[in-house]
């Protein structure tokens, strides 16, 4: 896991559409949807849910998803 990781998985929550993400984070979807993948493969949980009208956080995800907000706000403090 990364920072990158990190900012993929909280631009999916934010836009509840890993197409849409892809599209904010100028990158392809399918890019997108295997980094997510392996973000979930390193924690050992899934954090998105994927149903037909998009994606939306797990419990857990919910708690990781603020973890990783508040890492990226003190990164972007440093």
């Amino acid at each position: 896991m990364n920072i990158l990781h990190l900012k993929y998985a909280v631009e999916v929550a934010k836009t509840r559409s890993i197409s849409k993400a892809a599209e904010n984070l100028y990158m392809a979807q399918p890019n997108l949807s295997k980094a997510i993948r392996e973000l979930e493969e390193n924690l050992g949980f899934t954090v998105f849910e994927r149903t037909s009208r998009g994606v939306v956080p797990t419990r857990r995800g919910v708690e990781f998803l603020k973890l990783a907000r508040g890492v990226l706000l003190q990164v972007e403090q440093m």
